[in-house]
This record gives C-alpha cells, structure tokens and sequence, in this order.
C-alpha cells in the first residue's frame, strides 16, 4: 500500500539513449511533424530506440529515411547495422543488397566495402555476374 507521503511522479529515466533522440523520439511518438535531418548515426539511434520501445511507427519512419540515405559511401554501414547478426532489418538489408550489387555491375566504387569480409563480397560479386545473365 502506498502511504500517504509517496507519491508516482509519472516519469520514466531513460539513461541510454541522449536527450535528443529521446525527444525526437517523443515528437514522433505524438505525430508532431518534425523535419528527419539527423545525423545516419542519430537516425540509427532512433531506430534502436524504437526497437527497444518496441515503437513500430518509429522503426517503420526510420527504416524509410535510411533506404534514401543508401550511397556509395553509406551502403556498407547500413549493411552491418540491418544484417541478419545485427538489427536484422530485413527490408533495409534487402535494399543495401541490391543498391550493392547495382555499384558492382556499373563499376561504382564502393567506400570501405573490404570490409564486409571475402565470404560477403564473394557472395555479392556472384549475385552480380549471375544478374547480368537474367537482366
């Protein structure tokens, strides 16, 4: 029973996440129109919060705004955050694939895509070859 000097203060202490993905957060939560001009690094921030809120809207806006951020120089980064071993994002995951494979057959550098392992970039160089056979 709570006595009569306890009170509940209706807050809840988020420690892992900074203010400001927590308040992007919120904003989004209350379907305040906000402007998605973060960071990649604050957009993955608020992707892993709403993962761990389990806030399917957020992850949802999230995974929208990455799949626009794909590039040459993003792809790789993307590809670690949604793998299957990491945040498993499947349709992000998909999309880093393709755009992936895409650079491969136009010959587009691709920043630091060494290190994504033999085992991946094999995978990604057959996927290529094979493709320009269905195309």
């Amino acid at each position: 029973m709570i006595g009569k000097n306890e009170s509940f203060d209706n807050k809840m202490v988020i420690n892992d996440f900074p203010f400001k993905i927590v308040d992007i957060s919120v904003n989004l939560i209350y379907g305040k129109s906000i402007l998605l001009k973060s960071s990649l690094e604050d957009m993955l921030l608020l992707f892993r919060f709403g993962d761990k809120y389990h806030i399917q809207t957020i992850m949802d806006m999230i995974e929208e705004c990455l799949i626009k951020e794909i590039s040459p120089v993003t792809v790789v980064y993307l590809i670690k955050f949604s793998s299957p071993d990491s945040s498993n994002v499947p349709i992000l995951y998909q999309k880093c694939v393709e755009f992936f494979i895409k650079c491969l057959k136009e010959a587009t550098p691709i920043y630091a895509a060494e290190s994504l392992g033999e085992k991946f970039l094999k995978s990604m160089y057959s996927k290529a070859i094979l493709s320009n056979f269905t195309d």
